[in-house]
């Protein structure tokens, strides 16, 4: 949220708070996932793909492999499952 000057004219600043716009889907693609949902990103993808999957209300990640819950180093995931609900391979 920000805000910007509004129009009251008057010798005081008046100002609105603007609200920031919240996202139905957000989409990531992600290099490995579990079967819990857990995010491993690669290169590039780890710019923004972390914080756009905790922004949508429903996230959909596009991932390259898909292992079984438990195999990747918790470490090395970057995005939690509890912020994935759909895997697509």
């Amino acid at each position: 949220a920000f805000a910007v000057p509004g129009g009251g004219g008057g010798e005081t600043a008046e100002y609105v708070m603007e609200e920031a716009l919240g996202g139905d889907f957000a989409l990531v693609k992600a290099w490995k996932a579990d079967t819990e949902g857990n995010l491993v990103y690669r290169k590039t993808a780890r710019n923004h793909n972390p914080a756009i999957a905790t922004a949508g209300r429903v996230t959909i990640a596009e991932v390259e492999e898909v292992v079984a819950a438990g195999e990747l180093d918790p470490d090395e995931v970057h995005t939690p499952g509890i912020y994935v609900d759909r895997v697509v391979r």
